[in-house]
């Protein structure tokens, strides 16, 4: 678990930074920081702070990407605003 602590840190950083990004930058800027890492790690991470409540992945509208969010910062419409 020790292991993960710095990713999860390093991912939730990124993320806060940017607000929204989507998997690809995410992917870029963390194997900028943590030399190494792989996909599927980073993937682990994201799982685990959206279990945690603390960023929110959705589908966009491009093929097979995920934009990834700071929970808090996700501002649901009404019906009355839509």
């Amino acid at each position: 678990m020790s292991r993960n602590l710095p990713l999860l840190t390093v991912v939730y950083d990124v993320v806060r930074s940017k607000k929204v990004i989507n998997d690809r930058d995410l992917y870029e800027l963390v194997s900028s920081k943590i030399p190494g890492v792989s996909l599927s790690q980073i993937e682990e991470a994201l799982l685990k702070l959206e279990v945690m409540g603390k960023v929110v992945t959705s589908a966009s509208g491009k093929k097979g990407e995920l934009l990834i969010e700071i929970a808090g910062e996700r501002r649901y419409l009404t019906p009355d605003e839509e």
